[in-house]
């Protein structure tokens, strides 16, 4: 399966303008699979949102919400390499040239937000050997510049240690990855792991088969059927990055972050955009979901633990009972 086989039942809206309006019909139908058929702007774009919805999310791997958890842990502790695709893959059937980030469907959710924000696309970072997969928004700061929002975990490392060394960092900024790839990213580890093996254990066991992979010009894998593909490197400059409107609903900080040049957007033939609305469902349950089997481990080291839910008041990722 890809991003797009997981939009079977979505309510269809066309025409619409990525700046607020997506925000509107989104909160408009929350608990609903959205497709917007059309965006202004943005000619042979679609748009998706609440596709990570998890009653959607166990409804499309066909397995009940309460084995969602064990799933995930069970995954985290039984990676798998992906494979190579064979032939010429779907992300790469079209590029767009010269790189113009201002023709992608890309949403001004809030009218806080700075700008144009990508808030579902995940960094896949190559350095030094290791590899992280993982998600930051990224703000549009003109046609083939963004300013991305690294938090103090491992790609914030990775990006430290190259500038001590006076390196760039190359990435792959992926839109429209499959969901198992998705939550993988959305994990969070004590010790660097390769995410990439995490979501190719989800697809062997939700799919029967392991994530087939590619490998750009500057190098980085990314996944075959994904939307959306764009080669790019984290830069030794920072600027402005914020307002933001996050999780919990409330602006975020100005700060000075890492500007990302990129150099090439590949996409599927007619092409759907993933956005995630920040501070609602999808939002959540992306950054919840993949906490709980981590907290759900390291509880089940000192005692018998049932189950672990991320609660609402939390925002799906400040508070869990276990």
């Amino acid at each position: 399966m890809a991003f797009r086989d997981h939009l079977d039942g979505a309510v269809k809206i066309e025409s619409i303008n990525p700046i607020n309006e997506m925000r509107l019909l989104i909160e408009s139908n929350p608990n609903d699979v959205i497709m917007f058929t059309s965006v202004d702007g943005a000619v042979g774009h679609s748009a998706a949102a609440n596709v990570c919805l998890r009653d959607n999310m166990v409804n499309q791997f066909g397995i009940q919400p309460a084995e969602l958890l064990n799933t995930l842990e069970w995954a985290m502790n039984n990676r798998t390499e992906p494979v190579k695709y064979q032939g010429d893959a779907p992300v790469l059937e079209n590029s767009i040239e010269p790189v113009d980030l201002g023709k992608l469907p890309i949403p001004h959710h809030y009218p806080q937000d700075r700008g144009r924000y990508m808030s579902a696309s995940i960094i896949i970072a190559e350095h030094a050997g290791l590899r992280n997969v993982s998600f930051h928004r990224q703000f549009v700061r003109d046609k083939n510049h963004l300013v991305a929002r690294l938090v103090p975990r491992h790609l914030r490392t990775m990006v430290d240690e190259a500038r001590a060394q006076g390196e760039n960092v190359n990435i792959a900024i992926v839109n429209g990855a499959d969901p198992c790839l998705l939550l993988a990213a959305a994990m969070s580890f004590n010790e660097p792991i390769d995410e990439l093996t995490v979501a190719s254990s989800l697809y062997q066991k939700f799919y029967g088969n392991a994530m087939q992979v590619i490998t750009l010009e500057n190098g980085v894998t990314v996944p075959a059927d994904a939307e959306y593909a764009m080669c790019a490197t984290i830069t030794s400059e920072d600027d402005d990055e914020g307002p933001y409107i996050d999780i919990t609903g409330t602006i975020d900080d100005v700060r000075k972050q890492p500007v990302i040049e990129v150099h090439s957007i590949h996409h599927r033939n007619n092409p759907i955009f993933h956005a995630i609305l920040p501070a609602l469902g999808e939002h959540h349950a992306l950054m919840g979901l993949p906490r709980a089997p981590t907290i759900f481990s390291s509880v089940s080291k000192v005692c018998d633990c049932r189950d672990v839910v991320m609660t609402s008041g939390g925002s799906g990722w400040l508070a869990a009972v276990v």
